[in-house]
């Protein structure tokens, strides 16, 4: 059975799953993470499998020919303690001889390598979710990070050695890993099965957060008084243990012997460092070797800069805590003219409890303890005090007690007090307030009995929530508030409070994991990162399983608005904590599949709910004023919803749902590209005027680059000319056949506020660039102004007036914005839902049908009566990939298996399934270029992990796609898209192998 917190399996904030492999001889580190195959369906990538192993900083040359070496030498920092002594034990050396173990001839060396027993990546509180702690069954720590090369960014699949802890030593090596076993004539790399438990074993590993807040949802519930679901966001600062901006990260772990490490690594310096101290005080050298912990725990509290450390004796059959203090040192910054020097941070560990465990339960049955967990606090929670598990199994039964304790400081009686100091009863007129003393002890609450034999215990989401996994595969989870099941949050609710529904998260409406195989079947098991599904990996299989919470019972439709505020809930707080959240994408999906078999319509107005309440949820408006609306549409929280939109809209019948969403993503890339290419254009003409022009190389590269970034805009700016003519030819479409207004966009695209604005915003830079271009043409070199000229035939070469399309657009805005300021406060709701049903469904209400009629009607007179109709209609406006069609191949543009078996499939990963299948490979999704032959079969490609988009942004322009055929590299496109896609989901590269 796998221990508790000791979970082989790690779901980073950005998506990539890192787990152990057992069985394999080519490695014992596995990293993949979901991608979308055709919009309904997912799968995991085929793992790319890595060999961790204690002598990667000795790995063979030719693996790290790149890599640049920080430090060769460990710097270890010893850390004065009240208890213990400080440094390796003499009895380590043993180990560390097995650690190191090379078996050497005159021609091979073996190095091997160990099962991985824990791995983490830092996902705690604000930490980015970028670097990975894998540590195996001997002890040995490896620091990695994952979306860094050497070389610099690259994508989040893509691992790096930070630097290697073998117990006794640190090596500062900075290393790409290879892929597999390494082959090399001088090593071989042998995986060694040892049955022994070595006392180095790291037992719990914690990363400390930095000083930045976070935001979180609390809770969700609806307002009786205005009949609308509101969301309690509130900001949290850190607790306990949190770095100052002069550290990089930090993290600690506890060894079996009772070893607390501590890493760390200044802002300013590549040198990792190590504290290192011991929690056991027995002086006996034997009961040294003896006294082991079978289970710890590091917790971090309310205390300023402490952390609480429990274990299990196995020599003493106690559980016992420390307090553990991190100072800084903080430089000190009054002599403003001395040079701030950083000192390194000290540690202090105080032993504050001992206490035996229960031998009985109350009906004097045999208890058999099965672990302990410690439940963490945040700034916002009142009660300060840890919350202690202490977990048995009850011999003889299948059942389970958790006993439930919280670690308190006692308070003095007054009976003592009076002795120590007489009269103190007469202080304060006798009101006197319990005094707390420095001494700890464990007040029991109430007992928890589950029927069934627990197999494993996790906390999640800041620990509000705890895990329960049964032996059976049945899964229970409990709110740490008030210890109630969260399955039966709202149904346990009374209707006579202000706030009705109120939802924790998206299983509080009784949405429920289905039951997974029993525990001996399975490697590992945890939860999702947004709870919204559970991961497992059978013992039998090569890649993990997921499956999503659901409802079993889909034929009430009146549970459908509270399922799907649910999931606006856990969309909303996964949003606030950065997390990707394709796991809540999964569980939406296979949900909205559900409903789509009983009723489409049921199912389209289940995504009208859930995302039109996202909106009031990030406190937004979809028909905001300007000001606001150009910066909501570069914010995080909309480009997230329009992705979420786009994914649940996706495979129905209808699909304008993800058509809008499209639309969107695709016009804020637009801007984003024509916005940028003028400030940089800007700032090459300020950098030429300012430059030696006698530099004539010099002069040729500024001048090239500038131009380059101006032949970049060409596939974008036709893309933005195609999409305005098929606007126009859906107007004339609509104006010959009004019925036709359920399936063209146009009235979504006119009548919605976000979209207009983005169109205007996009004409509004167009309008920058032709202006530098007309004012600072290419005169020095001639061929250069290539680019100009074919920017200008492309921009000019439509059948629709920009001029008239802008006024057009600005009149509406004006006309729109009018109306709802006449219309009165008890209508401002009606707006939100027209706006709303625009922008998610591109649907005029039945209650503003006038809308469509003054849309067309002003669009004749505006725009088509300044233009010819047939030059219009008959131009090409193919390639604008807002169909799924135009993405997937045809043989996967359906639902590839029963939706009863879960939107991920499982029979796709075999390795011999290539990404590279599942989307078209015709258009470059970030610069809307067209890939050339060569591209195809030699460029590297990155596929969206979400979107399924495929592009080369970030790689080196090949020379046939420049202005003239030249020497000089460019990247052409920003770092921005080397590891995120234009929908902010992840990319990741396509090998060779594809």
């Amino acid at each position: 059975m796998t221990l508790l917190n000791q979970q082989p399996i790690s779901w980073s904030n950005n998506g990539i799953i890192a787990y152990a492999d057992s069985s394999s001889d080519k490695g014992n580190l596995c990293v993949t993470f979901l991608e979308n195959i055709n919009g309904d369906n997912w799968r995991f990538r085929p793992p790319a499998r890595y060999v961790i192993h204690p002598q990667l900083y000795e790995a063979p040359s030719s693996t790290i020919t790149k890599a640049p070496t920080t430090s060769s030498s460990s710097t270890t920092v010893a850390a004065t303690t009240n208890i213990g002594s400080s440094g390796s034990p003499p009895s380590q050396q043993s180990v560390t001889n097995s650690i190191t173990t090379t078996v050497a001839n005159n021609k091979t060396n073996t190095h091997f390598f160990y099962n991985i027993t824990s791995i983490h990546w830092n996902n705690w509180f604000s930490l980015p979710g970028d670097m990975l702690a894998v540590c195996d069954e001997l002890g040995n720590m490896t620091m990695l990070i994952a979306g860094q090369s050497p070389e610099g960014a690259t994508t989040f699949e893509k691992l790096t050695m930070l630097f290697q802890d073998n117990i006794y030593k640190i090596h500062n090596r900075v290393a790409p890993l290879v892929q597999e076993k390494v082959t090399d004539e001088q090593t071989s790399i042998e995986r060694k099965e040892t049955k022994k438990e070595y006392n180095t074993r790291i037992l719990d590993f914690h990363w400390l957060s930095s000083s930045k807040s976070i935001i979180i949802s609390q809770f969700c519930a609806l307002d009786s008084t205005t009949n609308l679901y509101r969301n309690k966001a509130l900001q949290i600062a850190p607790s306990g243990v949190f770095y100052p901006p002069f550290m990089k990260y930090a993290c600690m772990a506890i060894r079996r012997n009772g070893q607390l490490d501590f890493w760390y690594q200044f802002s300013n310096s590549k040198d990792h460092k190590k504290i290192n101290l011991h929690l056991l005080s027995s002086q006996n050298q034997r009961f040294k070797e003896l006294d082991w912990f079978q289970f710890a725990k590091i917790t971090p509290m309310k205390d300023d800069q402490g952390l609480l450390v429990s274990g299990y004796s196995k020599l003493t059959k106690k559980i016992c805590f420390y307090r553990v203090i991190v100072n800084w040192n903080t430089p000190n910054m009054n002599n403003k003219n001395a040079t701030p020097t950083l000192s390194d941070p000290t540690l202090t560990v105080t032993p504050i409890l001992e206490v035996p465990l229960s031998e009985v339960d109350s009906e004097s049955r045999p208890l058999k303890f099965f672990n302990l967990t410690v439940l963490s606090k945040t700034a916002i929670d009142k009660d300060a005090a840890a919350e202690v598990l202490v977990i048995y199994h009850i011999s003889g039964t299948h059942k389970t007690l958790i006993k439930r304790f919280k670690l308190m400081n006692s308070h003095l009686a007054m009976d003592f007090l009076s002795i120590l100091k007489p009269g103190i009863e007469s202080i304060n007129n006798g009101n006197m307030q319990p005094i707390k003393s420095k001494h700890y002890i464990l007040r029991h609450g109430h007992d928890i009995y589950l029927d069934k034999r627990v197999s494993n215990v996790t906390t999640e989401l800041l620990d509000n929530f705890v895990t329960f996994y049964h032996e059976d595969g049945s899964v229970e989870i409990f709110n740490q508030n008030d210890w109630n099941k969260e399955i039966d949050r709202i149904k346990s609710q009374n209707n006579k409070s202000k706030f009705l529904n109120v939802m924790t998260s998206a299983l509080s409406t009784g949405l429920r994991y289905p039951t997974i195989p029993p525990s001996s079947a399975l490697e590992w098991v945890n939860l999702s990162p947004t709870m919204t599904g559970i991961i497992y990996k059978l013992k039998i299989d090569k890649v993990p399983r997921f499956v999503t919470l659901a409802r079993n019972d889909l034929s009430d439709s009146s549970l459908d608005e509270i399922d799907a505020i649910a999931f606006a809930f856990t969309f909303v707080n996964s949003t606030h904590r950065q997390l990707s959240s394709e796991d809540l994408s999964v569980a939406c999906k296979a949900h909205i599949i559900k409903l789509s078999e009983i009723s489409e319509e049921r199912a389209k107005n289940f995504i009208m709910i859930l995302m039109s309440n996202l909106y009031p949820f990030f406190n937004v408006s979809p028909d905001a004023p300007k000001d606001i609306m150009d910066k909501m549409i570069s914010s995080r929280p909309i480009q997230k919803i329009m992705l979420l939109q786009l994914e649940l809209g996706t495979g129905l019948k209808d699909e304008r749902i993800a058509q809008m969403a499209r639309v969107i993503l695709y016009l804020k890339n637009v801007l984003f590209a024509f916005n940028g290419v003028a400030r940089n254009l800007q700032f090459a003409i300020e950098q030429m005027n300012n430059g030696n022009a006698n530099a004539s190389t010099r002069m040729f590269q500024t001048l090239f680059s500038k131009q380059d970034l101006i032949y970049s805009l060409i596939p974008v700016a036709n893309w933005f000319v195609k999409f305005v003519t098929f606007l126009i030819q859906e107007v004339l479409i609509l104006v010959n056949n009004p019925s036709e207004a359920k399936n063209t966009l146009v009235l979504g695209v006119f009548g919605a506020k976000m979209p207009r604005q983005l169109i205007l915003s996009v004409l509004n830079e167009i309008k920058k660039i032709m202006q530098i271009i007309s004012k600072f043409p290419e005169t020095t070199y001639p061929v250069l102004n290539e680019s100009s000229v074919y920017l200008r035939m492309v921009l000019s070469d439509t059948p629709v007036n920009f001029e008239k399309f802008e006024t057009f657009l600005v009149d509406i805005n004006n006309k729109f914005t009018a109306f709802s300021e006449q219309q009165p406060a008890s209508e401002k709701d009606e707006n939100m839902k027209r706006e709303c049903s625009l922008l998610i469904q591109a649907e005029v209400p039945p209650s503003h049908t006038r809308i469509s009629d003054f849309l067309l009607a002003y669009s004749c007179n505006a725009v088509i009566s300044h233009i010819k109709p047939s030059d219009v209609y008959f131009t090409d406006t193919t390639g604008l990939r807002l169909t799924d069609a135009e993405f997937v191949q045809p043989e996967y543009l359906k639902l590839l298996q029963p939706i009863e078996r879960g939107a991920v499939v499982n029979f796709m990963s075999d390795d011999q399934e290539s990404s590279k299948r599942f989307s078209k490979m015709v258009i470059d999704g970030v610069t809307y270029d067209r890939f050339s032959e060569k591209e195809i079969k030699d460029g590297k490609m990155k596929r969206c992990s979400r979107c399924g988009a495929v592009t080369r942004a970030g790689y080196i322009i090949s020379e046939d796609k420049t202005i003239v055929p030249i020497s000089i590299h460019t990247k052409r496109w920003p770092t921005m898209y080397t590891r995120t896609c234009i929908c902010s989901g992840m990319l990741y590269e396509l090998q060779e192998t594809d």
